[in-house]
């Protein structure tokens, strides 16, 4: 189950990475608003705090 949820993850923030670099290239023409971009935003900076989360916790895991 952790690796379906793990693949549904990674598909999100693909999906995100996509989408914003297509927006990135298209500027003014592409049909994302702000808050369709802001929520893609989003996603990509939870997902790296999540892994910054995950290693810190290992980390100090290792330390004791």
């Amino acid at each position: 189950m952790t690796a379906y949820i793990q693949t549904l993850r990674n598909k999100s923030i693909q999906s995100a990475q996509s989408k914003l670099s297509k927006h990135r290239e298209l500027g003014t023409k592409t049909n994302l608003n702000v808050f369709e971009v802001a929520e893609l935003m989003d996603t990509l900076k939870l997902s790296i705090f999540q892994e910054d989360s995950k290693a810190s916790v290992f980390y100090s895991i290792i330390l004791n």
